[in-house]
């Protein structure tokens, strides 16, 4: 959540994010296996951009992610959506890690 005071934004986040522009690839609850662009992440989860949709309160399984350097990492992570929003035929949400 961004606060504006004055003319400063104030962000009211626990961890700071960071930008990364890479692929992760996900399972949902159904069994589905999906490659979704990470937007940013933190300590605390990640921002993705699908052309799926999800609801808040699906739960992802991270599975592996593309490092800045081209190689690819396994992760045993979960992920819970927080929020989802439409834009251009594409959906941006949020995932906190669980």
């Amino acid at each position: 959540m961004t606060q504006i005071i004055g003319s400063a934004l104030m962000e009211k986040r626990k961890h700071k994010r960071i930008q990364y522009g890479r692929m992760v690839n996900v399972t949902t609850e159904t069994g589905n296996n999906l490659r979704l662009e990470v937007l940013d992440y933190s300590m605390g989860g990640m921002g993705l951009v699908s052309h799926a949709s999800f609801e808040p309160g699906d739960v992802l399984d991270f599975e592996s992610i593309m490092t800045l350097d081209g190689d690819v990492r396994t992760l045993e992570l979960k992920g819970e959506v927080r929020h989802i929003q439409e834009q251009y035929q594409e959906f941006s949400f949020g995932v906190c890690f669980l």
